[in-house]
């Protein structure tokens, strides 16, 4: 694997030195029936996450829907259907064959959809993981219509040829690019955002059902350790037009064929639009982020976070936070506070 790595640039940035971030529980992820025979009326594998309006969006990675909430309500939510397939009921089984749903992102207005859509990427991590789907918004924020499958195998083979144990956990619409973040959970722990046009993308999966586009530009980063363990990307979050906001955990002993982790906390960083990582920040150790949503008003970004616990009989939570997008301030009160 060394020679894909030695074709890209390479950065890196350790965590801050300041106190974990804390996180505020809004709501567990319970629904109003479970997706199948012998299953929990809850999301207990949340992936991703995205909000519009009042409307909150969660996939799970072992689900084939997609989880839909308000804000405003408390009542559980729904699980609309988004791949076709059905899956077994057994842990095991289900671990096999899911299409393991990573990544949940806004994309901005295109033809016949002028408020934007809802994108879900299956991980790639196995050839059964190599589908997505687009879901159209309308101005309320609510889905419109049905969602549209389509198949990722082309793309992701390319993405192969310089990533071999491809892990896709995110991604986020910038500009005229689709930045796909590559969980480095393998032996060299070595993250990877790949960038792809972002029209001849769209224009894939919502004209051809297939996705093959021609340019990629690749790079890797080292976000650094926790335990000793190294810190792979989780999620991520386009904040506006810029920067972009990702989460990332440490998995020890974890691959990207499903094998579970220990729990030991997780990160959330912002990266700016030249791939420079801005701020690197510890979260409550209790929780496992798998997805972030974010958005920024004054200059303090808001976070809607949800959580993997690795417990098929606890729901997962909704939790949020806030942090400014600089430190200066945060570092001035922990020093004063130490003194």
């Amino acid at each position: 694997q060394s020679g894909y790595l030695g074709t890209m640039d390479r950065l890196s940035a350790p965590p801050e030195k300041l106190p974990p971030l804390t996180l505020t529980v809004l709501r567990e992820l319970d629904l109003d029936h479970g997706s199948g025979a012998g299953r929990k009326a809850h999301l207990s594998a949340a992936s991703g996450i995205a909000r519009r309006g009042d409307f909150v969006y969660v996939i799970g990675d072992d689900e084939l829907g997609l989880g839909v909430f308000r804000l405003s309500d408390p009542s559980p939510g729904t699980l609309r259907p988004v791949l076709a397939g059905e899956l077994s009921a057994d842990p095991d089984e289900r671990k096999e064959e899911k299409a393991d749903l990573e990544a949940l992102t806004l994309l901005p207005p295109s033809a016949g959809r002028p408020y934007g859509s809802l994108l879900g990427l299956g991980s790639g991590s196995t050839p059964r993981r190599d589908r997505g789907f687009v879901w159209g918004l309308g101005a309320d924020g609510s889905l419109v219509g049905e969602p549209t499958e389509f198949d990722l195998s082309p793309l992701y083979a390319r993405l192969r040829e310089t990533v071999p144990e491809l892990n896709v956990e995110g991604a986020s619409a910038l500009g005229d690019h689709l930045w796909l973040f590559h969980r480095g959970n393998t032996e060299d722990g070595v993250n990877v955002i790949a960038e792809v046009a972002l029209e001849e993308f769209v224009g894939g999966a919502t004209r051809r059902g297939e996705v093959a586009c021609a340019g990629l530009r690749s790079r890797a980063y080292d976000l650094g350790t926790l335990d000793g363990v190294p810190l792979t990307f989780s999620d991520a979050t386009p904040l506006a037009d810029a920067p972009v906001v990702f989460t990332a955990s440490p998995e020890p002993g974890s691959g990207p064929g499903g094998a579970d982790g220990e729990i030991r906390g997780s990160v959330v960083g912002m990266i700016d639009t030249d791939g420079h990582v801005a701020r690197l920040r510890t979260i409550d150790r209790r929780w496992k982020v798998e997805g972030v949503y974010a958005s920024v008003d004054a200059r303090v970004v808001d976070f809607l976070f949800v959580c993997d616990q690795d417990d098929p009989d606890v729901a997962s939570p909704l939790l949020s936070a806030a942090m400014p997008t600089e430190s200066q301030f945060e570092e001035e009160e922990a020093a004063q506070a130490g003194s």
